[in-house]
């Protein structure tokens, strides 16, 4: 007998049982699987869809054809609709999830946070690598807080808009040095880099796909990052140089809508399983400086957990979030 899981109607503890592993995927798609994703066409989000989807097809690791479908508006809130509430028991559709899936929720009061979904796999994660210009004098993190400590406020991050995952790497830095950096924003990182290069700001957080052409140019002098990466091997980790600090992570998820049976949601994970260890997918991977973060099961609601609350703490502490007085 199918057992149906409502994430809105359970505890997280109940969905991690669920999730632990003890069930037999015996269920497998009869009709087109769709991927939704809440970003335009041709951006990073869904290209990772198609890449799945891709894979998927081509190794008939679905019985069925896997397509992907862009919902875009409203700031991720339309997909999110539409996959958990208009598709809610639908185990034919899966989405990603990404930070905006995580925070936005959080931001605007949305019954449409993590837990309305059925979480299945974290399929990689995008570092965050820390650069300043090559003339500038900072060699370290520790540099970089130490200016910082002499300059409060001085000292300018460049990055996307007041909220970013840039902008909370900032504070958490911020927060774990007891300093004060100015946060400058930008339309997004690409219209950041060039400020940077013309040192017009001081440093920056940002995906490393996005500015190892100008680390290895010998342009931007890489100092730290959230994982240790391939495309830049002699970059250490923030906790190898003795920052101890937890960064949220830029996450690559996929959850399904809730109320979808045990034995879909298990069907899915080890789909996603077989899609991971394909020399495609790992291609993928590497060619855009993503970290593998396989997580699933009871790991992955506790993961979830654990980043809800950092957002939290951090949108409140931003200002995102108004507290009342």
């Amino acid at each position: 007998m199918k057992t149906r899981i409502s994430a809105a109607a359970i505890t997280a503890g109940a969905l991690a049982l669920a999730f632990a592993g003890a069930v037999s995927a015996q269920w497998a798609p009869t009709e087109r699987v769709t991927m939704v994703t809440h970003s335009a066409p041709g951006t990073g989000n869904e290209l990772m869809l198609r890449e799945i989807a891709d894979i998927m097809n081509k190794n008939k690791i679905v019985p069925r054809q896997v397509g992907v479908e862009s919902v875009t508006g409203s700031q991720g809130e339309k997909a999110r609709r539409y996959v958990t509430f208009q598709n809610k028991g639908n185990p034919h559709m899966l989405a990603s999830y990404t930070p905006q899936s995580l925070n936005l929720p959080l931001l605007i009061n949305s019954d449409t946070g993590w837990r309305s979904f059925t979480p299945i796999a974290l399929m990689a994660v995008d570092p965050m690598l820390l650069v300043v210009n090559v003339e500038s004098p900072w060699r370290s993190v520790r540099d970089l807080i130490e200016a910082a400590k002499q300059k409060p406020k001085q000292i300018l991050q460049g990055g996307g808009s007041y909220g970013s995952s840039a902008s909370m790497s900032g504070k958490i830095l911020e927060d774990f040095g007891g300093v004060q950096f100015s946060y400058t924003p930008f339309r997004g990182a690409g219209e950041a880099i060039p400020q940077l290069l013309g040192k017009h700001v001081h440093f920056m957080m940002e995906n490393p796909a996005e500015m190892a052409q100008h680390v290895k140019a010998g342009k931007l002098r890489a100092l730290a990052a959230t994982e240790k990466l391939d495309l830049l091997p002699d970059v250490p980790r923030f906790q190898d140089v003795g920052v101890t600090a937890r960064f949220p992570k830029q996450i690559r998820g996929v959850m399904a809508p809730q109320g979808i049976s045990a034995e879909a949601a298990q069907y899915w994970v080890q789909a996603l399983g077989k899609v991971r260890e394909t020399q495609q997918w790992k291609d993928y991977v590497a060619r855009n400086a993503l970290v593998d973060s396989w997580t699933t099961g009871p790991a992955l609601v506790a993961f979830y957990e654990e980043e809800e609350k950092t957002y939290m703490r951090l949108n409140k502490e931003m200002g995102l979030i108004k507290t009342p007085k």
